[in-house]
């Protein structure tokens, strides 16, 4: 995976409820920023709560022109997002 395929207001999509080969994938939010090449900055206007969350760049699955897509199901996104900035960014 290249990330310098990221790109700002790509939309994120987390896997279905199918996971690879089932249902289609959800939408969680769109990229802000790739910071420090390690986390992906989500921008605060697609949050429930309306502010930042990041996720680790290991989450991806596949990067394309239309969108970003990981290989985590909603349900753990959900929990494991990060509310604050990571230490060292």
């Amino acid at each position: 995976m290249d990330v310098s395929q990221i790109k700002e207001h790509l939309p994120v999509y987390a896997e279905g409820p199918g996971g690879l080969s089932g249902a289609s994938d959800t939408h969680i939010g769109n990229i802000d920023s790739v910071e420090e090449g390690k986390y992906i900055k989500l921008t605060k206007n697609n949050a429930p709560d309306g502010q930042h969350h990041w996720f680790p760049i290991e989450w991806v699955r596949a990067v394309d022109e239309r969108a970003v897509y990981l290989k985590k199901t909603v349900n753990e996104v959900i929990e494991e997002l990060l509310s604050e900035q990571p230490s060292g960014i």
